[in-house]
This record gives C-alpha cells, structure tokens and sequence, in this order.
C-alpha cells in the first residue's frame, strides 16, 4: 500500500482537547490540509480548537463531545463521526492513567480506566476498520499505546496494564489485516510533557526538559510520520528505542524494580 493521505479527507481524533491528541489535530489541519472530527468530554475546548483551526487553514472540523467511559457515547461517536461523511483515518488517542499505590486504586476509577482504555479502542478500532474497507480504502487506524506497556510499571500498575493489552492487540490486529487494504499502527510513547502529566502527579518528579521527556509537537510529528508511512509499531525518541530494546532482553522482574525505583520518588507522602 502507499502512504496514508489525508489531505483533504477526514480523520477523527479522539482524547483531542488537549495533549498529544490536540497537537496532532493542529499539524493534520496545518501541515496535511486534513479535515478533522474531533472528540473529548470538553465541548469548549474541542469547539475554540475547531475556530482556530478553521480560520487558520481553512479546513472543516467537526466536534463531538463524548465520554469514552459511557458505551452510549462510545457508539453515538462512531454514528455521528460517519454521519455523511467518510472517515479515511481514526487516530485512537483517549486515555487516562493512575499514578499511585494499587492499594489505594479506586476500583471504580479502575473501571473507568478500562473502559476508556481498553474497551473503547477495540470497539472503535473494529468499527473504523470495517468503515475503512468499505468506504475509504487505503486509510488506517491508529492507536496510542505507551511503554508502560512494554515494561511491568509498579505505581502505575493498572495503566500499564491496559497498555500491554493494546500493544499486544494492536501488533495482533495489524498482522490480521496485512492482505487488507486498511493499516493499524500503534502508537508507543514514552514520557511527554501534557496535562495528564499534572492531573496523575507524575509531573512532581518527570518535568518538561527532563532527559527522556519529550516534548508534545515532537512526540505528535513522530506519530503523524509513523501513521502515514503504515509503520505497525512506533517508539518516539532515541532513548526510548534504546531503553524498549535493552528491556526486553532483562528479566521482568529486574525490569519491574528499575522501573519502581525511578517512580517512587514521585509518590505523594503516606498520610
């Protein structure tokens, strides 16, 4: 297959008010001339992204405001995202985290988490992949995953978790779907200077500057450059390549306990 156009054909991102997602939005709008369908829970920020970003570049944005808790809005997205229009690619980019002891993870929250990480991607993973095939062959989904996945990551145990569910489904999928013409690439960061950062309290001790943090537009071009060249599995950064290659090479455990002794520090006092 050639490379994934998006030049003038829509792509949806979700998780788009702020962070990674945001970014991508701006330079799809900026850099591809794409049309967009925007989603998140934040209707005003998604609809001041859609203004700036029309005036600007003179694109059509679309906004849907929807929880990827709620399997209401999960299906309501898909509907109204395909709702007179085709979608040519799904940039798959919600997500929440956990940063602390898993003794003191709210189950609920857990729940909340999986939903959104996990049970939402597969749903709209499968649902954009049939609308690919059907209506717009040659587009491609996208899923944003995160090292976490790749390494057990004690403090964020949960997290990880759901994120070693989506590298591992994601990889799986693409290679269902290499005789068709639709591409799943997943998307693996590893630290990035966004708002999730500050809202879980890891930016108490992972800073934007930080060696191994990347900043938001580089992280954001590296996955907009994987996607359209069909690659499955993206590692943004040279650090973060050479850390995910040294790593799978040590024992879990010793992985585990590297991985907690870097966190810790960043744990709020015990009460």
């Amino acid at each position: 297959m050639h490379t994934l156009e998006l030049s003038r054909r829509y792509t949806l991102v979700t998780g788009a008010s702020s962070g990674l997602g945001l970014e991508m939005a701006r330079m799809i709008a900026r850099d591809h001339h794409g049309n967009l369908v925007l989603v998140a829970r934040r209707l005003d920020r998604l609809e001041a992204l859609a203004e700036e970003l029309q005036k600007a570049h003179k694109v059509d944005v679309v906004c849907i405001q929807a929880d990827m808790t709620k399997r209401e809005d999960v299906t309501r997205t898909f509907e109204e995202a395909t709702a007179g229009r085709v979608i040519n690619a799904a940039i798959l980019n919600a997500g929440v985290t956990y940063f602390g002891r898993g003794l003191d993870h709210d189950f609920e929250h857990f729940e909340q988490m999986l939903a959104t990480n996990v049970t939402s991607v597969v749903w709209l993973t499968q649902k954009f992949a049939h609308h690919i095939l059907e209506k717009s062959p040659s587009g491609g989904v996208m899923i944003v995953s995160s090292l976490a996945g790749t390494t057990p990551t004690p403090y964020q145990a949960a997290y990880s978790g759901t994120k070693a569910f989506l590298n591992n489904f994601g990889m799986a999928f693409a290679e269902e779907l290499v005789d068709e013409p639709v591409s799943l690439t997943v998307f693996v960061p590893g630290g990035i200077s966004t708002e999730m950062g500050d809202k879980s309290g890891l930016s108490r001790k992972f800073k934007k500057g930080d060696v191994g943090m990347m900043d938001v537009d580089v992280c954001a071009r590296r996955a907009l450059e994987g996607f359209i060249a069909r690659e499955r599995f993206v590692v943004p950064g040279a650090l973060n390549v050479f850390n995910d290659f040294i790593l799978r090479f040590a024992p879990r455990a010793f992985a585990a306990a590297m991985a907690a002794r870097i966190y810790r520090d960043a744990l709020p006092p015990k009460e």
